[in-house]
């Protein structure tokens, strides 16, 4: 936090999103520049403080956030002696997961910085994800799908009544105290962020009538025109960032940008205001002229990551622009605004970065960044003599076809490439004019192997197209036929986002503001847009998804989920330990499995991949929370639940305390 009253900006990044890898990089990009224009700048990831809070949490005096299931629940027959009744299962789970959190938060957020930790990491990334996307539905911070845009106004009122809400006015009230900035301005990469935003506006500005509030990034981009026309908590923002928000403070700040509410495009008139927000895209921005980030005010130890990596961007926009689903491309595409930086610039900035921060690996941040350019960039750092790793999201380019190619970005220090590959049916990916032919995305993702990169892809499904259900069947067998050359990214439905080809498309054909989310299948909701099919065939193409995690899971993927089976004949992956055959063998709940009781009924609760099991007669807990069985079918009962990765083998000398 940079500290000093009487800033000019309170830069923030709301909740909720899963961007906790690494400071998000709209902050120390808008940082250095609006630094460099000589305005003092204050930075808050807000985000991050709240999934700090989120497992921190602890209930308030008087209140029993874990008290007992009650006895008007209606009640499952035990198969067990003992407790003769137990509770719904789903009560089961919520409540002992809860006190899971309340006991382990502090170690879940402890894990989850602990890059030494190994496989629980992954766990506690993962608990961390799940406890913060159950406390902002508690608190209606999330979006429920599908729903009516003329909903978010409604779901704004909700969302400004519980602890989510409190705690972050509170947090910023703190803030604006503190440094009394001219402006408060949030940067909202993702839908999952506009309910807590446009809250948080509203709470603000009922507390603070003159404080201006600005609000920028891709998705105001994208939805700003739906919001200030059918939601009336849009009202709440004075300033509407439309551009690169690089150039936009100046004018906020010291142009005629009036402070106070502005009323809606329609009641008055065309201003210098209205004009910049109306290049958009085409506002001047140079990005090889911008000043390297300034991660000065972060302290990346708070983040969690599996690598230890800091952002950059070598691209505003993408080269191929076409694709008719993204929003992002079409819309640098339409503006003619596709820019790459120079390799020497972007050279001088990413050594300079090393060297400071003490990291090596550079997470690029562009949409699709050209692998063409990405050696270019790379050979320019080899010149200066450092050696520097890049993880790059990127087309499955026709240069992938050529292993040497693969070879090349590997041997220059491209250690991991995620892709779209969307499905393996042409004819669909040709009605989206993806630019992919699917037979080559099928090579290049086995020449990436090969030459030791890592590939991370996404899939989609939810096509208005008579061949969706065979595209679906045909990118099982692909997933299936390569599981040990491929990662998993994602897998989401697609919608239409304001902006996109798709979008105008869609526009034409049907009116009102009907939501999809891809509830269930990304972290808060996904990716947000416009239905393409109606509900039926959407819940159908979701349900394909949902039983691809399950069926189509490539082995990198599978070895991190103890929920499901590990495929035969895997490499890399080893199955759990066999089961002894000794009487008295212990056995401890794996890292994130809590062994609790609910109503005398005790429990192997998985808090992270939702499972439950039931103790059966004969096994026995320990003093120290193990467990262990004397009879040859308890033991056996143990034996499945290390097979299931919800307990593991306690081996005299290599106890490792959880």
């Amino acid at each position: 936090m940079t500290a000093g009253p009487g800033s000019d900006v309170l830069l923030v990044m709301p909740p909720v999103s899963e961007a906790v890898q690494f400071p998000y990089l709209s902050l120390p990009q808008l940082t250095a520049a609006w630094t460099a224009q000589g305005y003092r700048v204050v930075c808050s990831d807000l985000n991050l403080e709240y999934v700090t809070a989120v497992l921190r949490r602890q209930p308030a005096a008087g209140v029993r956030a874990d008290a007992p299931v009650g006895d008007r629940e209606r009640p499952e027959r035990s198969g067990h002696g003992g407790a003769g009744q137990r509770p719904v299962a789903k009560e089961v789970f919520r409540h002992v997961s809860e006190r899971y959190r309340q006991t382990h938060g502090r170690r879940l957020l402890e894990r989850s910085r602990d890059r030494t930790s190994g496989f629980d990491q992954e766990v506690a990334i993962r608990a961390m994800v799940r406890y913060v996307t159950q406390q902002a539905t508690q608190d209606g911070w999330a979006l429920p799908g599908p729903v009516p845009m003329s909903r978010l106004d409604d779901l704004v009122l909700a969302g400004s009544t519980g602890w989510s809400a409190h705690w972050g006015a509170e947090r910023l009230d703190a803030l604006l105290n503190e440094h009394r900035p001219r402006v408060l301005a949030f940067s909202i990469p993702f839908f999952s962020q506009l309910v807590p935003t446009l809250v948080l506006c509203r709470l603000l500005k009922q507390r603070r009538p003159g404080l201006r509030i600005a609000v920028g990034g891709p998705t105001v981009q994208m939805w700003e025109k739906t919001l200030r026309a059918e939601v009336a908590a849009a009202r709440f923002v004075d300033h509407w960032c439309l551009g690169h928000g690089e150039d936009r403070l100046r004018e906020i700040l010291d142009g005629p940008a009036a402070p106070g509410l502005r009323p809606p495009p329609s009641e008055r008139q065309r201003g210098p205001a209205r004009a910049a927000e109306a290049a958009g895209l085409s506002d001047g921005f140079v990005l090889s002229e911008q000043p390297m980030p300034d991660f000065g005010p972060f302290d990346f130890a708070d983040y969690s990551n599996q690598a230890h990596q800091f952002p950059y961007r070598l691209t505003v926009g993408c080269f191929w622009g076409k694709c008719t689903f993204c929003s992002y491309g079409n819309r640098y595409y339409d503006a003619r605004a596709f820019q790459q930086i120079s390799p020497e610039v972007a050279a001088t900035h990413l050594v300079a970065l090393a060297s400071r921060l003490g990291i090596t690996d550079v997470a690029v941040a562009d949409e699709n960044t050209g692998l063409r350019h990405l050696l270019r960039v790379m050979r320019a750092v080899r010149e200066r003599g450092a050696s520097l790793t890049f993880r790059v999201r990127a087309r499955l380019e026709p240069e992938l076809a050529d292993p040497e190619f693969c070879e090349q970005l590997y041997e220059l220090g491209c250690v991991q490439v995620s892709a779209g590959y969307e499905t393996a049916q042409q004819d669909i990916l040709d009605s989206l004019r993806k630019g992919q032919d699917s037979r080559h995305a099928e090579l290049a993702v086995r020449n990436m192997t090969a030459a030791g990169i890592t590939t991370n892809l996404s899939f989609m499904d939810g096509y208005a197209h008579p061949a969706a259900a065979e595209g679906h069947r045909d990118t099982v067998e692909v997933i299936q036929r390569h599981a040990e050359h491929m990662g998993l990214d994602t897998m989401q439905l697609l919608v239409a986002e304001p902006g996109s080809h798709l979008w105008e498309s869609r526009r034409r054909q049907s009116g009102g503001e009907y939501l999809i989310t891809n509830e269930g299948l990304a972290f808060a909701a996904g990716r947000v847009g416009g239905a393409l099919l109606d509900e039926p065939a959407t819940e159908e193409a979701r349900q394909r998804l949902l039983r691809m995690t399950v069926e189509a899971v490539p082995d990198a993927e599978r070895s991190t989920r103890p929920d499901l089976t590990l495929r035969p004949g895997a490499t890399g992956v080893s199955a759990p330990a066999a089961a002894p055959v000794t009487a008295g063998a212990r056995a401890r709940p794996r890292f994130g499995v809590a062994l609790d009781a609910v109503k005398a009924q005790w429990f192997l609760v998985d808090v992270v991949w939702p499972r439950m099991a039931v103790l059966p007669p004969g096994v026995e807990r320990t003093a120290d929370g193990r467990l262990t069985a004397e009879d040859p079918q308890a033991r056996s009962w143990l034996s499945r639940m290390v097979e299931k990765r919800l307990l593991v083998w306690e081996q005299p000398g290599l106890e490792r305390a959880t």
